[in-house]
């Protein structure tokens, strides 16, 4: 428990950064997929396994690549934490507290892609794939107000991580065409 502890009160930003990355990439595919597939004719049943599947994948992805560099960035650090302190940290509060970082790491990664399903949830309550990417662009907007700062910084990254969905919405229809 002091681990877990340890790893929210010290590890916030690491955490939080995962949690905007995968929501970021789970909006986007999901934008995407159902801009693309619904102006390509594609049936519902199409775009919602498309959509789920491509989630999928990019959960794990997300949540692997964590894993790898979170373990191996972990572990550097730990041993520099060692080799200062000249002595072994092994059981300690540190040496927990790393470990429940790469699981947070791991699972705020691997779940927030599945932000992505709200568009897919509106497409399926509205049948309107107009509105499903206005509630995308907004998903996106309203990650820019998960980082640190004040309120002028919140909604400039909002906008910028917004003109990322913007890009692939355009690049969609275009492609679908």
């Amino acid at each position: 428990m002091d681990g877990l502890r340890y790893s929210l009160r010290n590890e916030r930003p690491i955490l939080r950064r995962y949690l905007i990355l995968g929501a970021f990439d789970g909006v986007l595919v999901s934008l995407g997929i159902l801009v693309s597939s619904s102006f390509a004719g594609a049936s519902d049943k199409v775009i919602t396994i498309s959509i789920v599947t491509a989630l999928v994948a990019v959960a794990i992805s997300s949540a692997w690549n964590s894993l790898i560099v979170e373990l191996k960035e972990r572990r550097l650090e730990f041993a520099r934490l060692e080799k200062q302190m000249m002595k072994s940290l092994r059981g300690s509060i540190y040496d927990y507290g790393m470990r429940m970082t790469v699981v947070l790491s791991v699972l705020a990664h691997g779940v927030s892609p599945f932000l992505g399903l709200l568009s897919l949830l509106a497409f399926h309550l509205t049948g309107n794939t107009v509105y499903s990417a206005a509630i995308s662009l907004v998903e996106l907007l309203g990650l820019g107000f998960a980082y640190e700062g004040n309120t002028s910084d919140k909604i400039r990254s909002g906008l910028f991580i917004a003109l990322g969905g913007v890009m692939t919405l355009v690049i969609s229809v275009l492609l679908a065409r």
